[in-house]
C-alpha cells in the first residue's frame, strides 16, 4: 500500500511539473507577440489564467461541474464551435490611431483553415470573399465584424461603425509596422496575470473571475476630478439598498447641455452651485399616491375626464447635493426641471414617480419622500469614493421589470476610491455573486 501511494504521488507531481511547464512555456510564447506601432490602448485577456481558476475550482467542486454538463448532448463529427485557431495564453486586441474608436482588432493564427472557414460560414453567418494572393474576406450580415484572412492568419476587426476596415486589416494580416510588445509603451502588459487587463499608458483597468466573486482595479490620473484631501461623508442606512456618495471637486472642463423634453441643463451652470460633495440612497421604498386620468362618456354622449387615486409602492431614494441651494433652485426652476411653489420635480423630466425638492441653504435635496431633511452628520474616511449595492433587496423589490433574471445570482456590489498621490487615483470594487462556492465567470456565462 505505501508503495502505491509513493507510485501515484510521483505521478501527480510528475503531471503538476508538466502543466507548470506547458503554462510557462504558453506564457512565455504569448509574450513575444507583436502588435501595431499605432496602438493606442492594449487589452489584454490572459486565456490560461482564466483556465486555471477554472480548473482548480472543477477540482473542489466537482460534483457542480459535473451536474451542469450531464444534460449536454454528446456531439458527433466536426463541433460547431471548433474555430480553427491557435488560442494562445493571451490574447491582445488593441484599438488604433486613425480608426474608430469603436473598432477593436486582433490577429490570430488559424490552426485549421478548413474548420474556421467552417466556423465563420456556418456557425457565424459570414459571406466569405475570395481574393488574389491567397487572402479572403468575410464580414457578418451587420457589417459590424469583419475578418481579413490566409493560410496562416486572421486579422479580425468589431465596431459599431460601419466602415470599410479591408486596408488596415490586411496591414495587420501581413503584421506590416508591428512592433514586439515587451519593446512598445505596453511592455508592462506582459507581466501581468489578471484575467483581462486595459491600459492606455494613462488608465489602467483590471478584472479576475474568482471563487463567488468578480474583483475590479482602475488607476486613472487626476485630470478630471480633484478628490477631498480628507475626504467624508454623510451616515447612511445600514438597511440601504443602493448607496453611493462622492467627496471631491471638478476641475474647469467643456461645457454640454443635457436636454430633456421640455428642459435643458447646462453643465458648467450645475458646476457653479456645487460645492464638493454629492450622494445618493435608496433605502426601501414608501407608498406613494397617484392621479389616474382616464376619460369616458355621460349619458349626453359627452367626454369627460375621471381621476382615480392609485396608491402603489416606489423607492425610497434621496439625493443629497452639498450647494449654494438657493442659486441651485433658482436655476433649475427656470430651466423647468423643479417648481417651486409645488416643491416638485417636472413630471416630465422624471416621470417615473412623484419626486420633491428640500433642503437649506447649503444642501439641495430631491427625493420621493415628500419630507426631505437635510443631514449635516457626516464622518470621516481615507476614500473620496463609495458605492454599495445589495442585489438580495434590489431583487425582492422587483422595480425594473426583467431584470431579475439578470441580477439574481449577485448579492453584493462594493466599490471605493481612493487618491494614491496627487496625480492618481485608484478604484477597487467587488462584486460578490449568490453561490460563494463556484467560479464567478463560470456563473455568469452559465446564468446568461
Amino acid at each position: 500500500m505505501r508503495k502505491f501511494f509513493k507510485i501515484t504521488a510521483v505521478i501527480i507531481l510528475s503531471l503538476l511539473i508538466f502543466f507548470v511547464a506547458l503554462f510557462k512555456y504558453r506564457q512565455y510564447q504569448a509574450n513575444q507577440v507583436s502588435i501595431p506601432r499605432n496602438a493606442v490602448s492594449v487589452l489584454k485577456i490572459s486565456v490560461d489564467e482564466v483556465f486555471k481558476s477554472l480548473a482548480a475550482n472543477l477540482i473542489s467542486n466537482p460534483g457542480f461541474y459535473l451536474k451542469s454538463n450531464d444534460k449536454q448532448k454528446p456531439t458527433t463529427g466536426r463541433s460547431k464551435l471548433a474555430s480553427g485557431l491557435k488560442i494562445p495564453a493571451s490574447i491582445y486586441f488593441y484599438f488604433l490611431q486613425n480608426q474608430p474608436k469603436t473598432a477593436v482588432f486582433t490577429r490570430l493564427e488559424i490552426k485549421s483553415l478548413i474548420d474556421f472557414e467552417s466556423f465563420i460560414k456556418h456557425t457565424l453567418g459570414f459571406k466569405i470573399l475570395k481574393k488574389q494572393n491567397g487572402i479572403s474576406f468575410a464580414s457578418s450580415s451587420l457589417g459590424n465584424m469583419a475578418i481579413c484572412y490566409n493560410n496562416e492568419a486572421a486579422a479580425i476587426v468589431v465596431s459599431s461603425e460601419m466602415v470599410s476596415f479591408e486596408p488596415i486589416l490586411i496591414k495587420l494580416l501581413t503584421q506590416e509596422n508591428f512592433v514586439k510588445l515587451s519593446e512598445s509603451r505596453f511592455n508592462t502588459m506582459n507581466g501581468l496575470t489578471h484575467h483581462i487587463a486595459y491600459s492606455d499608458n494613462k488608465n489602467t483597468f483590471t478584472t479576475d473571475f474568482s471563487t463567488g466573486a468578480i474583483n475590479f482595479n482602475a488607476n486613472f490620473p487626476t485630470e478630471a476630478i480633484i478628490p477631498a484631501a480628507q475626504p467624508e461623508h454623510r451616515t447612511f442606512n445600514e438597511e440601504s439598498t443602493a448607496s453611493i456618495w462622492l467627496n471631491a471637486d471638478f476641475p474647469t472642463i467643456a461645457d454640454k447641455t443635457y436636454r430633456f423634453k421640455n428642459a435643458t441643463i447646462a453643465r458648467d451652470s450645475l458646476l457653479k452651485y456645487y460645492k464638493g460633495y454629492v450622494d445618493f440612497e435608496w433605502t426601501n421604498s414608501i407608498p406613494q399616491t397617484d392621479s389616474i386620468i382616464t376619460y369616458e362618456y355621460n349619458d349626453d354622449f359627452e367626454k369627460v375626464e375621471k381621476i382615480t387615486l392609485q396608491k402603489k409602492e416606489v423607492p425610497n431614494f434621496t439625493l443629497n447635493i452639498a450647494a449654494e441651494a438657493t442659486g441651485l433652485k433658482n436655476y433649475l426652476s427656470r430651466q423647468k426641471i423643479i417648481n417651486l411653489d409645488s416643491g416638485t420635480v417636472d413630471k416630465l423630466v422624471f416621470p417615473l414617480y412623484q419626486a420633491f425638492v428640500g433642503g437649506d441653504n447649503q444642501q439641495f435635496l430631491l427625493g420621493t419622500n415628500n419630507n426631505l431633511k437635510a443631514d449635516t452628520k457626516k464622518e470621516r474616511s481615507t476614500d473620496f469614493f463609495s458605492l454599495d449595492v445589495n442585489f438580495k433587496k434590489l431583487n425582492t423589490q422587483s422595480v425594473i421589470p426583467g431584470a431579475n433574471r439578470y441580477l439574481k445570482s449577485f448579492s453584493k456590489l462594493t466599490m471605493k476610491g481612493k487618491a494614491v498621490n496627487p496625480h492618481q487615483v485608484q478604484l477597487n470594487g467587488k462584486l460578490t455573486l449568490i453561490n460563494g462556492d463556484i467560479n464567478s465567470l463560470y456563473q455568469l456565462l452559465k446564468d446568461f
